[in-house]
């Protein structure tokens, strides 16, 4: 067996195929929601802004939108008639089993599904 390649792999995570990921496991993550919750989802949508821009919100109430910069994911909250709440700055890395993870401002290292959960739990379990 040989040795990992270590670069290899990390060149297939780059932060525009992670954001990529990001924006589908959302959207399943939405569509997984609407059909445990079909009447609280009423009030809950999803967009995709562009191909560097989607959010998931609660009409009248907020928004959580996630933006593909350069080379890092940014999260924040938007409030109805308020302004941005940073959640998140993410750059993309790989851990020690070779996996990709997310790395915030304070070097903590998070899967794909923690930083969902992180950002959307709030909007969607109140």
């Amino acid at each position: 067996m040989g040795e990992f390649d270590w670069v290899k792999s990390r060149s297939q995570y780059t932060a525009s195929e992670v954001f990529k990921e990001l924006a589908e496991a959302v959207q399943k993550d939405f569509s997984s929601y609407r059909q445990l919750y079909p009447g609280p989802a009423q009030s809950c949508e999803f967009e995709e802004c562009s191909a560097d821009r989607f959010y998931i919100g609660r009409r009248h109430f907020h928004r959580v939108v996630f933006e593909l910069t350069d080379s890092k994911i940014i999260i924040g909250r938007w409030a109805y008639m308020g302004e941005n709440t940073p959640l998140m700055a993410l750059t993309v890395r790989l851990d020690d089993d070779g996996k990709c993870i997310l790395i915030d401002e304070q070097e903590k290292g998070w899967k794909p599904w923690q930083v969902r959960r992180k950002a959307l739990e709030e909007t969607l379990f109140g």
